[in-house]
């Protein structure tokens, strides 16, 4: 029996559809707890909800707890708080590792998790491991040692051109969230078979301190980034917001397509928030990345660099890009994109 115990994944569901990146963690906490000889557990909270436990067993969970009450059908931070922290705190041994999301409620929820446990919280990571730590106490003796199995959050760091792995292994639970599309989803198995444990939990009046009035979905005429197999992306080298109609074209060629777009594309207004790939944006997994005058910077290359195959176009034979691209092409990227566009159409069907 293992002296570690289990992992738990803090399920992420909006109106009852579960976020792309709850599978992602469960297959990243499926391999820590194989290496751990421990089992992973979930946590799902909301109401009407009684479809999703037996969608996390098929996708890693090998017992999921469930809160499922009126009071939880919006987010709020309080309630969802208060529900997360009696499921954990009613288990027989407190968690080894609670994984949440990077998403708007994995933000807000992790944090007050791990401020009521008196524990670390590594947000963004990009890769999660198990290692071990020889810790030799110059900033505090007492805390000398090696430390066994410990939880390695990986994380682009110093000006995001380094990656930083950090640890916090004093005190359990050990606490990280992920990006969407950072991790590799749990193949789905609809033969698996788990433990479904419903939970009740007794809210207070200050829990209630803050009132959901309403909840207005944003609306957008493009494809989701993470759902696109196809994404063409800009950078700094489009000149302008004008160079995104030659973005935009050559995602037409392709029928499940969407437009991306550099940090420094984003910050110069070119185009809004949410079309950034990278660290700060959105971590994509498409069939095919094509990239437009995008230096390649570690900002943006940890945002797309699972892609299953990149095209560079950049007139900058040295842009770090061409380092991970599978192809690369050195030229205009004016010249270079509606030609492109003229091949893919002849190759892809519409």
């Amino acid at each position: 029996m293992s002296q570690y115990t289990n992992i738990i994944v803090i399920a992420d569901q909006i109106q009852g559809d579960l976020r792309p990146v709850t599978m992602e963690l469960l297959g990243a906490a499926s391999e820590l707890a194989e290496k751990l000889g421990v089992k992973t557990h979930a946590i799902v909270m909301g109401s009407q909800i009684s479809h999703i436990p037996e969608v996390l067993i098929h996708n890693g969970a090998d017992e999921v707890y469930v809160v499922d009450q009126p009071e939880l059908k919006e987010y709020s931070t309080l309630t969802y708080r208060r529900a997360a922290i009696t499921v954990i705190e009613s288990l027989p041994k407190p968690p080894h590792i609670i994984l949440c999301g990077a998403t708007t409620l994995g933000r807000d929820l992790a944090p007050r998790i791990a401020a009521y446990f008196e524990t670390g919280l590594t947000a963004d990571c990009t890769e999660l491991d198990i290692g071990d730590y020889v810790h030799k106490g110059k900033a505090d003796p007492n805390k000398t040692g090696t430390f066994n199995n410990c939880l390695y959050a990986i994380r682009p760091s110093f000006g995001e051109s380094l990656k930083a792995r950090i640890l916090g292994p004093w005190k359990n639970p050990q606490m990280a969230t992920a990006r969407t599309g950072a991790m590799i989803p749990f193949k789905t198995d609809t033969t698996r078979t788990g433990k479904i444990t419903p939970m009740t939990v007794k809210f207070e009046d200050s829990d209630f301190r803050l009132k959901v009035i309403e909840t207005v979905r944003e609306v957008s005429s493009d494809l989701d980034l993470l759902k696109a197999k196809v994404i063409v992306s800009g950078g700094f080298g489009l000149g302008g917001p004008e160079g995104f109609e030659v973005v935009r074209d050559l995602a037409s060629a392709f029928s499940e397509s969407a437009v991306g777009s550099s940090r420094k594309a984003v910050d110069s207004g070119w185009i809004p928030y949410s079309h950034q790939v990278g660290q700060t944006g959105k971590t994509v997994r498409p069939r095919l990345y094509i990239a437009l005058g995008i230096s390649g910077a570690i900002q943006h290359r940890v945002g797309m660099s699972n892609s299953a195959m990149i095209l560079a176009v950049n007139k900058d034979e040295s842009a770090p890009i061409f380092q991970f691209a599978h192809y690369g092409i050195v030229g205009d990227l004016f010249e270079i994109a509606p030609l492109l566009k003229e091949q893919f159409k002849q190759a892809v069907p519409a």
